[in-house]
């Protein structure tokens, strides 16, 4: 546990004590194994619903380590690679039924901070998309008449002048403005859960890795760790990326890793040059997107272009690349040029977890239903892990409710290419639409094909 405050920026803020190990044997009534959002934001939802319920949370490093306190801090009604795709994917009524369910996380997840004085710098201001190419252009235009089908009236077109406006840079050409998008501390807010979820009587245990979470004849659960066995009678696998471990979802879990870098905080004068008074989080069109936003201490955030998969999973090794710190500085600057005399400060990474449907996953390992997984959001898991943990909830708790009538529940994700095929499929596919996304157009017959590989 020594090394997780490099692991991010976010993580590196603030002072922060760990819950100590798990201590000798115990038991409970629902097992997480995760201190992430998705583990978090589910033992809340069960104690909150049903504060008899016994919830142990036990955690390998810190709360918020993997990718829940290394992200880009947007919390986002995204479920899908964008509103056209998940429409296509899920028809209509599910589609919509989505939207409208992950829009009311974001509302609930600003109530929760107020309530709960988390101190997560959480701010409200939508989210800008927009586009730098005419392949980009075309998938604004899909998004917003997906948004007039489903008679959703929180999607805005915006033409180019309308986008300088907001944002001074050439290179933005037109794009779409969706009133809800929180930006917040990704780190600040994993670590407010866990206060919260201590208040209400969860126990947690940091710092103590799970060598084996198993169903025992159906009977009950047991996750075992160094220090100790936890008995319950049902298990929840909250671990994202770190679930590459479990052999049942490798076969349609893979590991990407994002990237990120973070300048120098910008005086007034460098903020004026590009505008940004909205403070809004932006993101552009590519098939693998940029996302850029401000921070609450006046720099500039710019994170995505490159993804590489990670053939073993989570990697530490892979969390520090200078090329790929260098290639998002690259897009900075190029984006804007006017702020030449900024600084980039530091990078780093951290491990995503994917489905082949671009969207998370909900289900039971087993006929059983003794332990259940949720994991895959696929780069845009900070606001649909609220979401996703009130899905859990009610399997837990055996409640029969809309949310369970949702694509994280009914629509299994596609297993991934045979392993002798997969990753040179898969990484193939992926410079491919690189290539596409860094020149500029729709890459032509090859992309296409590629695109439908990683769908």
């Amino acid at each position: 546990m020594s090394d997780w405050r490099t692991r991010s920026f976010w993580l590196a803020q603030g002072s922060y004590e760990p819950c100590g190990p798990l201590e000798g044997p115990t038991s409970c009534d629902v097992v997480v194994v995760g201190g992430g959002f998705t583990g978090l934001w589910s033992a809340i939802q069960l104690k909150d619903a049903d504060p008899s319920v016994d919830v142990v949370v036990i955690e390998q490093e810190v709360a918020g380590y993997g990718a829940s306190g290394r992200n880009g801090g947007f919390a986002l009604t995204l479920i899908s690679r964008n509103l056209h795709d998940l429409v296509r994917k899920v028809g209509a009524r599910r589609a919509r039924a989505t939207h409208v369910a992950a829009r009311e996380s974001l509302r609930e997840i600003e109530e929760f901070v107020a309530k709960e004085k988390i101190d997560a710098h959480v701010e409200n201001p939508g989210l800008l998309t927009v586009s730098n190419g005419p392949e980009q252009d075309v998938r604004i235009r899909q998004d917003i008449e997906a948004a007039q089908r489903l008679g959703l009236g929180d999607f805005h077109f915006l033409s180019g002048a309308e986008i300088q406006e907001m944002l001074h840079s050439e290179r933005l050409r037109c794009g779409h403005f969706e009133d809800d998008g929180l930006l917040l501390d990704p780190a600040a807010l994993a670590r407010g859960l866990r206060d919260a979820a201590l208040r209400r009587g969860v126990r947690i245990f940091e710092g103590t890795p799970v060598d084996a979470l198993e169903d025992i004849d159906g009977r009950r659960v047991e996750a075992r760790t160094p220090f100790g066995t936890v008995h319950a009678d049902r298990g929840l696998l909250a671990t994202n990326a770190y679930a590459h471990a479990q052999r049942e979802l490798r076969r349609f879990l893979f590991t990407i890793y994002a990237y990120i870098v973070v300048t120098e905080p910008l005086s007034a004068e460098q903020w004026s040059r590009i505008g940004w008074d909205k403070r809004m989080g932006v993101e552009d069109k590519r098939v693998m997107p940029h996302f850029h936003r401000p921070t609450h201490d006046g720099r500039i955030l710019w994170g995505g272009r490159d993804a590489p998969f990670s053939r073993q999973g989570p990697n530490r090794r892979r969390d520090r690349d200078p090329r790929i710190f260098a290639r998002l500085e690259e897009t900075f600057r190029w984006t804007f040029p006017q702020l030449a005399d900024v600084r980039v400060e530091r990078g780093w990474a951290g491990p995503v977890c994917g489905t082949l449907n671009c969207f998370a996953s909900v289900g039971w390992l087993s006929p059983t239903e003794r332990i259940a997984y949720a994991l895959g959001y696929a780069g845009h898991g900070v606001g649909p892990s609220h979401l996703v943990g009130k899905i859990v909830r009610d399997m837990m708790l055996n409640r029969q409710s809309d949310l369970l009538d949702l694509p994280m529940v009914t629509k299994k994700p596609l297993p991934l290419p045979p392993v002798p095929l997969r990753w040179p499929a898969m990484e193939l596919s992926q410079r491919i639409l690189q290539h596409a996304d860094d020149v500029g157009d729709d890459g032509g017959f090859f992309a296409r094909v590629a695109l439908r590989a990683l769908q």
